[in-house]
Order: C-alpha cells, then structure tokens, then sequence
C-alpha cells in the first residue's frame, strides 16, 4: 500500500493539483485590485481571490488579515464607518490606494493568474474576470446596462452549448446561427 505524506502548507489534491503559494507582494495587490470593486471584508477578499484563480489560490485568514492591517496602517485602504450587520469589518480603498493601482503596471497579470493554471483552471480563471464587470454592472448599471449584461451572458451561455453540442468552438458572424 502506498501512503502519500502530507504536509500542511503542501497539501496535494487530485491530478496533483496542490495548493500555490503566492508570489511576494501580490496578497496586497490582490487586496488593493478587488477593494477597487467595491468594499469588503476579509473572507469576502478570500472568497473572492479563490473564485478568480480558480481555486488554486486560497489565501488563508493568516495571510489576509495581517496583510489588510499593513494596508491600513500605510494609508492604502481604511475600515468603513460603523460595523457592519455581519459584524465584520469592511474595508474601501483611499485616494491613495487608488493611486498605487493607477501606477500598476497596466499589462502587468491579475494577481491571482498563473502561468501554469491548466486548460480547466483557464475556464476558472476566465469565469472569475467575468464576475468582476457583472458585480458592477448589478450594483451601478443603468436598467439598459443591466439588460445588455443579461443577454451577453444568455450568449454567452448559448454558444457555450453550442461547443458542448458541435464538440469544437464554432466562430460565426450571423448571430442567428
């Protein structure tokens, strides 16, 4: 019988896929990239950095809320006002966080992509981009705004059926197809 060692920090999932530590800095990029989008709190920011990697990146609360103290303590974010119903606390960006993404490298990668994430963890990945756009346009979208969302995403759907069914990516300019 072979027995697979365990470590914890190493630990090893199906197919091989582990768990990734995260390069240096990017827990506060991440922070600073998703409070961008709007307030939240701590294991919103976890949530959030799993869904977007496609679950190869789950910050532990160990690493989040050591890195949101530092934040603050630079100026970069600030705790909202008064608690929350949760009781949690939510934190906004400051004039000064946005102006360290606004100097960001603009073609520098999302901090939460990789490299070697894989053809499945690709389709995460891709998922998680749309989260971000479809978040802002439910919360400050136009009635017409939201419509259009609507049905970019009933497309969307329907052409990916339509690769499910056809067995290969079908690319057509007649949308009645």
């Amino acid at each position: 019988m072979n027995r697979r060692k365990h470590h914890y920090g190493n630990l090893r999932g199906p197919k091989g896929h582990g768990r990734h530590r995260a390069r240096r800095g990017a827990v506060g990029t991440a922070i600073l990239t998703l409070l961008d989008e709007q307030p939240m709190h701590g294991y919103e920011l976890i949530g959030a950095l799993a869904e977007r990697s496609g679950g190869r990146w789950t910050p532990s609360p160990g690493s989040i809320y050591p890195a949101l103290r530092r934040l603050e303590e630079r100026g970069l974010i600030r705790a909202l006002d008064g608690d929350a119903d949760d009781g949690k606390r939510r934190y906004e960006l400051t004039d000064d966080g946005r102006q360290r993404l606004a100097d960001r490298d603009d073609d520098a990668p999302a901090p939460w992509a990789t490299e070697s994430i894989g053809r499945q963890g690709e389709l995460r990945r891709a998922l998680g981009e749309l989260a971000g756009p479809t978040k802002q346009i439910s919360r400050f979208g136009s009635t017409d705004q939201v419509d259009a969302a609507a049905a970019a995403i009933k497309e969307a759907t329907a052409t990916l059926y339509r690769i499910l069914a056809d067995g290969a990516a079908t690319q057509s300019d007649d949308p009645t197809d």
